[in-house]
């Protein structure tokens, strides 16, 4: 099927995390070498050709009458990517108005091409574009948590330290969304990340506990930055230690009294050098381990009087 190219791929929302079908979007976009936009862009209202390329059924109520008012006041001559097909009168609408509907698989294009002419069966590529292996390096920098709470300052002094230690390092991340923050907010920290390790971060996505147990087992340093301290509850620094990684983190007046610099982690701020040597790692770990061993799930249940 031979038609215009578009002047703009049009999604339902920009949120690539959230969606297949948006990363796919954001791609494809690439790939024509035209803007990605969202529905609802005040842009969109000028486009002339667009591609409009996300899933009816999943429009919320109010969303489908704003994209009725917009079909109303527009003089598109757009085209379709279906993603699926639920048969609802705006997509028989937008699939019989189209100039080209793009089905993204044959049980869609059986369903469809009744509707209009000039429809064709394409498919959906793999959506992994960052294809770089992990490099052997000689100093792995672990880090999990929710992403809106990585603190980017103090990965900027790690940075430092790590560069100053003369030694090949990489960074791998895993981090998570709080329901209360937004895939906006992850996408900037992440982008401040970028900056601080052009090179060498490696983002590991929202990782299973056995994942996460197994970074920590094989990682030079685990690090986690808080906006004040480490407090008492950041479980994250407790399962790193209790695992016996070498914890790099933020101390202050309200940190625990067991979390001493040197002896059983690092303070980013008091921090001059990073210690890499075997023996000076294996003491660390060990004094981790220890720190944290009277601090289990039992001794929990204990003080708080719950009998097993």
């Amino acid at each position: 099927m031979e038609v215009t190219p578009p002047d703009a791929v049009v999604t339902y929302h920009l949120d690539p995390y959230a969606s297949g079908v948006v990363r796919f979007n954001e791609l494809l976009a690439d790939h024509l070498g035209v803007p990605f936009l969202s529905l609802f862009d005040p842009q969109t209202a000028t486009l002339r050709r667009p591609l409009l390329s996300f899933k009816l059924s999943e429009v919320s109520g109010p969303d489908i009458a704003r994209l009725k008012d917009l079909l109303e006041r527009t003089s598109w001559r757009h085209q379709l990517f279906l993603h699926d097909w639920s048969d609802l009168p705006l997509e028989r609408l937008l699939a019989e108005a189209a100039d080209g509907v793009w089905c993204g698989s044959r049980e869609i294009y059986d369903r469809v091409h009744l509707l209009n002419p000039r429809t064709d069966v394409v498919w959906t590529p793999g959506l992994i574009s960052d294809r770089r292996t992990y490099e052997e390096t000689e100093i792995a920098v672990f880090s999990f948590g929710m992403a809106h709470k990585i603190q980017t300052d103090m990965f900027g002094r790690l940075r430092d330290l790590l560069d100053a230690s003369g030694r090949s390092y990489a960074v791998y991340v895993s981090s998570a969304n709080h329901e209360t923050s937004s895939m906006r907010d992850a996408q900037a920290v992440f982008d401040e990340m970028h900056a601080i390790f052009p090179r060498r971060l490696y983002f590991l996505g929202n990782l299973s506990d056995v994942a996460v147990y197994n970074q920590l087992a094989t990682a030079t340093f685990f690090a986690a930055f808080f906006a004040k301290g480490v407090r008492a509850n950041n479980t994250s620094v407790a399962a790193a230690m209790e695992q016996g990684a070498v914890v790099i983190t933020n101390l202050d007046e309200h940190s625990p009294d067991h979390l001493r610099h040197m002896e059983n982690v690092i303070d980013i701020a008091r921090c001059r050098g990073l210690p890499t040597e075997a023996d000076a790692l294996d003491d660390l770990s060990g004094a981790a381990k220890a720190a944290t061993r009277g601090l289990s799930w039992d001794s929990l249940a204990a003080r708080m009087g719950v009998v097993g």
